[in-house]
């Protein structure tokens, strides 16, 4: 077998369709009468614990298929809290790849999710971040209505690459403070002649980028610079996703289907009408990006008749506005997941 990206990339398809298929209903399914705690701290536990059971799940299937092809190959988790969380070993159980595996939730209005392994550790082209972005779906074919996660999209990213993404934009945005890296900590000027260990936003995984200002004498840029354009990718569909499946949240407890437009590629740079739904005889439009400087409602909605409208708004950690077609605001909040019958309430009044 390959010890490469590719080899990988391929792996963590089969085991996520197996996932998928199956698994996920079984380990992770509820009933839609069963609604977990509204509180926020509630929430979080059931997203982390979700989160860990597909990691796990995703172990137990990639073992399985490594099984099946008899190469004598295996995975196995690691134990403790370092990075990575998953080993792939050869017949002789040596250690030829890692996989660093991230589920992240779609609703959750910041993935906070990191990767702060100094870069040291990380081995080029044999370490790899896995990702997984899951959401909530409904499911009725069993004559009973239940609710489990799918994983809607996933990638693997060279997590070497990553690491030197990170620390080199990281160095870059210094602004008037001195900063560096010693051998395992990154470091930060606090009071004259003082340092701290950086605050701990380094690493976070929808934080980080190339800069512009990258020079390309350096070593690998090439590389990172094709890795970054896919990462791009990723974090756009990270978005777009939380945004759609927040959205189908919304429509459900309204008791309705949207209507998602076919083409919302300006989004994340624009706002951007992503959705539309009747309710009460109420047109009701689903927007989100950031709103440029003299664009009215009507413009996003593509509308003249924006009064008769409600507008739900999504900002980009999915904080949210019900605004009335006059651009009164009803009503708004930080978190959907948690505030459904406060949205609910703010449309149909």
């Amino acid at each position: 077998m390959e010890h490469n990206k590719e080899t990988v990339s391929e792996l963590i398809k089969a085991a996520v369709l197996r996932i998928n298929d199956g698994v996920s209903r079984t380990l992770t399914a509820r009933r839609v009468d069963e609604t977990p705690p509204q509180h926020s701290r509630h929430l979080t536990d059931t997203r982390t614990r979700v989160s860990t059971l597909l990691e796990y799940a995703l172990s137990y299937e990639l073992n399985h298929i490594l099984l099946e092809k008899k190469e004598g190959y295996s995975v196995s988790n690691v134990l403790w809290n370092v990075f990575p969380d998953l080993l792939i070993r050869d017949p002789d159980k040596e250690n030829v790849m890692g996989l660093e595996v991230k589920a992240l939730h779609t609703a959750a209005e910041e993935k906070s999710a990191n990767l702060h392994t100094p870069l040291p550790l990380i081995r080029k082209g044999r370490d790899f971040i896995v990702i997984l972005i899951w959401g909530w779906v409904q499911d009725g074919a069993s004559g009973t209505q239940i609710i489990y996660p799918h994983i809607h999209y996933h990638d693997v990213f060279d997590a070497w690459l990553i690491a030197k993404i990170r620390d080199t934009t990281w160095l870059i945005n210094s602004r008037d403070r001195i900063k560096g890296i010693d051998i395992s900590t990154p470091i930060i000027s606090a009071n004259e002649n003082e340092f701290k260990a950086e605050e701990g936003n380094l690493g976070k995984l929808m934080r980080i980028n190339m800069s512009n200002d990258t020079s390309r004498s350096m070593p690998y840029y090439d590389e990172m610079h094709a890795e970054s354009e896919r990462y791009e990718s990723f974090k756009a569909k990270a978005l777009s996703l939380g945004v759609i499946e927040t959205i189908k949240d919304i429509a459900f407890a309204l008791g309705t289907n949207p209507h998602f437009e076919s083409n919302i590629t300006s989004y994340p740079n624009t706002a951007t009408l992503i959705a539309t739904t009747n309710i009460d005889n109420k047109n009701i439009s689903f927007v989100a990006g950031p709103q440029r400087r003299g664009m009215s409602w009507s413009d996003v909605t593509n509308d003249s008749n924006v009064h008769d409208r409600i507008i739900v708004y999504l900002g980009s950690k999915l904080e949210w506005k019900v605004i009335s077609g006059r651009s009164e605001v009803i009503a708004k909040g930080k978190k959907p997941e948690s505030e459904l019958s406060k949205i609910i309430q703010a449309i149909t009044d």
